[in-house]
């Protein structure tokens, strides 16, 4: 019985080996092709953006000093978020773990309502404005981001965090190309994105927050990049870090204050804020009904 037992596993290891070795040649090629891969657990969808190398920063001269210093900087591979995280998929996180998030301890999300505010009581449940379960979430403070990530990825059994900044800015522009915001056409218009500044208009119907995917997406397949809500980043900030920063794969200062936010939102009046390379920084416990964020998924 033991001989034939050897004998069985001899002709079958092989075969596995060479399944496993097919799956992965498999992937590889999917990746390539920039398809989207869907996690097991919640369902979200993150795009292949394949690596390389780019120009990052102020390409147009138009920036603030902390993007002025343009230098090169190459990324691996990694899969992006489709989307922005929306509000139900926050819940599914909240319901199964009974998280409080910052807004909930603290008492409080900073608003606006024709000035920006401490509101008591908003937080991503009640941002103060109306929101469905497709909207993406907000008043989640970077430390709120972060426990999601970790609970996603423990659920799953895949490694998902923030972006980098260096990321970010390469999945806004399509891979490094040479535009301005994250939009299907590198352009800026209430066509394209969610955003204040002359008021709504055109595809743009929405005050406040837009249900995720609304508007066209970049290059890459990849939505809402420029307008809708501010999205935390991994990075500390640093003012001059652009001036240290290491050119491959660069994960931002190892100590700070400040953790960085991309992106431009439905609170911006100013298309200036919604451009690929613009830099923003708040506490990680910071929370507003114009910030929320998307994952990425590591190759």
């Amino acid at each position: 019985m033991r001989k034939w037992l050897f004998i069985l596993l001899f002709l079958i290891l092989p075969v596995l080996s060479y399944a496993s070795m097919i799956n992965e040649w498999w992937l590889w090629e999917e990746e390539e092709r920039g398809q989207v891969w869907k996690d097991p657990y919640l369902g979200m969808g993150f795009v292949y953006v394949k690596g390389g190398c780019y120009e990052m920063g102020d390409l147009f001269g138009d920036g603030y000093s902390d993007e002025k210093l343009v230098h090169e900087v190459c990324v691996d591979g990694f899969w992006m978020g489709r989307y922005e995280v929306t509000v139900g998929q926050f819940r599914r996180f909240v319901a199964e773990t009974g998280y409080k998030t910052d807004a909930e301890k603290g008492g409080y999300c900073w608003i606006w309502d024709g000035e920006w505010k401490k509101k008591r009581g908003a937080n991503w449940r009640d941002p103060k404005f109306s929101q469905d379960e497709n909207h993406p979430v907000v008043c989640v403070s970077w430390n709120d981001v972060v426990a999601f990530a970790e609970w996603l990825s423990k659920k799953s059994g895949y490694s998902f965090r923030l972006p980098t900044e260096a990321e970010w800015e390469y999945a806004c522009r399509s891979g490094g190309k040479k535009v301005k915001y994250g939009t299907s056409t590198g352009d800026l218009s209430h066509d394209l994105a969610n955003y204040i500044y002359t008021g709504n208009g055109g595809r743009d119907r929405w005050e406040y927050t837009a249900p995720v995917g609304s508007f066209l997406p970049n290059e890459l397949g990849i939505y809402d990049m420029s307008g809708n809500v501010w999205e935390w980043c991994r990075d500390w900030y640093d003012k001059d870090y652009y001036r240290k920063s290491l050119r491959d794969n660069p994960k931002g200062p190892s100590t700070g204050s400040r953790r960085v936010y991309r992106g431009g939102s439905w609170a911006c009046f100013q298309q200036f804020f919604l451009r690929c390379a613009h830099r923003g920084s708040y506490s990680p416990e910071f929370r507003s009904n114009f910030l929320g964020f998307r994952l990425l998924r590591q190759k």
